[in-house]
């Protein structure tokens, strides 16, 4: 009888077949159990393995738990911040900026882990919590604008501006140089911006901050003033009491105590500011339109008048000069200096290689003004302002002397006055 074409029976590969599906279904019984377990724990209230909050483990705690371990982890990280300045302490207290711990934020984190997601998504992130942990940070709220409030408060005790060095006369008519004093700044903006991720971290610095303002430098310094030895021109004149002296008394004091450095123009109007009654200036006699009239201000030409002479036997550069219309009485033809608001400016420029110094004195009846600075910058020349011409129509020289010599003659202007035209009230 002929053998069967049919395939044997493979044991083997039969018994093969059946582990592989053996093992395949203990897997899955094994995954089913597993998952059912995650699914478990994710419909419980403690929280999964390997969840801690720095070194402290919070594994099977329930949330109400977990909030008391981070309330004492907040008892621990919070306490005012100190700070000092130049051996003086300030202190800012927790509860003055309403600094407070997310206790219930940091418990509900921790609960969350290995839920909330699908049975697969959950296992997975329960597994990586046990095998790497998870580490829950206390964090923290402030409020800001209380911060800002009680920085300002300890800059205000920091704080201080900066005060210009001054030139004066001491008793008998000696130059005396007072330095200037470099303020101070605290930046209260960068340091709470410093404090925003430890406070936020409850990462509180436990040294004291030292606090370091900033340098503010005064507008004249002392380094400014450091070369001036001696006044290089001054000129006077007089005038009457009254709104008039008043508004002369208010312009010098606007031009007095003014450093002008080295290569720097000076301008009157700038540096006096509008003649208004805004600004303290009375009416009094001015010309508009080259007729006597009354107006705030009236009196100030005095001093720009006066200014320019001092300018000018000082050896400085006018750079912008307006006669009157008609002759002033309180100087020589052809040696005023004209302004008006907006309209017409007195400027001189600094062509020494030295800073110079304004100071200018209104009393009584006499104003004067002073032009100081080093006394080198003449090279030992002596300065005298000449006229040739007519009182209504002078030129004036600035001559240069060195002893009886005549160094150079510098020709400044020539003038044409008119005769007055009659007020018009």
């Amino acid at each position: 009888m002929e053998t069967s074409e049919v395939e044997k029976f493979n044991l083997k590969n039969f018994l093969s077949a059946k582990g592989a599906a053996i093992a395949a279904a203990s897997v899955a019984v094994v995954g089913l159990g597993t998952l059912a377990m995650s699914s478990s724990v994710a419909d419980g209230n403690t929280i999964v393995t390997g969840v801690r909050a720095d070194e402290h483990q919070l594994s099977g705690l329930d949330k109400f738990a977990a909030e008391k371990v981070f309330t004492d982890i907040a008892a621990q990280k919070i306490h005012p911040l100190t700070f000092r300045y130049e051996g003086e302490t300030f202190e800012i207290t927790p509860e003055e900026i309403n600094l407070t711990p997310l206790v219930d934020k940091a418990a509900q984190e921790a609960l969350n882990y290995g839920r909330g997601g699908t049975a697969i998504g959950n296992f997975n992130e329960q597994m990586k919590c046990m095998l790497n942990g998870r580490n829950v940070h206390l964090t923290a709220s402030f409020d800001s604008t209380l911060l800002d409030e009680k920085l300002n408060d300890i800059a205000a005790q920091i704080n201080r501006d900066p005060v210009n060095a001054v030139v004066e006369f001491a008793s008998g008519g000696a130059i005396e140089k007072i330095p200037g004093v470099i303020g101070k700044k605290l930046n209260t903006e960068q340091i709470a911006e410093n404090l925003r991720d430890p406070l936020t971290t409850l990462n509180l610095p436990n040294n004291t901050i030292e606090l370091v303002p900033d340098d503010i430098q005064p507008f004249v310094t002392t380094e400014d003033i450091a070369g001036i030895d001696s006044v290089l021109g001054t000129y006077s004149t007089y005038y009457y009491p009254g709104d008039r002296g008043d508004n002369i008394w208010l312009a010098a004091n606007s031009i007095s105590h003014k450093l002008v450095k080295s290569s720097w123009t000076f301008s009157f109007n700038d540096t006096v500011g509008e003649r208004t009654w805004g600004n303290g200036y009375k009416v009094a006699g001015v010309i508009i339109n080259g007729r006597p009239a009354e107006d705030y201000g009236g009196g100030v030409c005095q001093v720009s008048s006066t200014l320019y002479n001092a300018v000018l036997l000082a050896g400085l550069t006018p750079t912008e000069r307006t006669p009157h219309f008609f002759q002033s009485t309180y100087i020589a033809p052809g040696r005023d200096a004209t302004v008006a608001d907006g309209q017409i400016d007195f400027k001189f420029r600094n062509d020494f290689p030295h800073n110079v110094y304004l100071i200018a004195e209104a009393y009584g009846s006499t104003l004067s003004v002073y032009v100081l600075g080093t006394k080198a910058d003449l090279g030992g020349a002596d300065i005298a302002i000449e006229r040739e011409g007519s009182d209504m129509s002078p030129s004036i020289y600035r001559v240069w002397y060195s002893g009886n010599d005549v160094i150079r003659s510098e020709f400044l202007h020539t003038d044409v006055y008119e005769v007055p035209k009659p007020r018009q009230d």
